[in-house]
């Protein structure tokens, strides 16, 4: 055998193993390159939750300064109503009036229905 054998097949070998080598390393960058993103996607999916709940407790607050301005609007006209629509006269004197108007249309209604 001859050294021109041993030259070429060291070439293959180192050829091959460098391959392998490089291969290796490739894979490890690219692992590593995948860590760092899936890092980099769990710390932006975390930033926007967290900018998501801090929204939601805006609005919540908003929303519960509404609902006691509405509860408190509400309790003021019930407030007034009682005070001051409800005591008046012309209120008895409506109802008075109601009242009768029924009775009336009622009496109509049954003449009606009777004959």
């Amino acid at each position: 055998m001859t050294f021109e054998w041993v030259h070429i097949a060291a070439s293959i070998l180192s050829a091959a193993l460098g391959g392998v080598a490089g291969l290796v390393a490739g894979t490890w960058k690219i692992a590593h390159i995948e860590q760092d993103i899936r890092k980099d996607f769990a710390e932006e999916i975390a930033k926007r939750v967290q900018e998501r709940e801090e929204r939601l407790n805006e609005l919540a607050v908003q929303f519960d300064e509404t609902l006691k301005a509405l509860r408190q609007k509400i309790n003021d006209v019930e407030l007034y109503t009682v005070r001051d629509f409800l005591k008046t006269r012309e209120f008895d004197d409506f109802r008075a009036e109601y009242r009768e108007d029924m009775r009336d249309l009622k009496q109509d209604i049954s003449r009606i229905s009777s004959r």
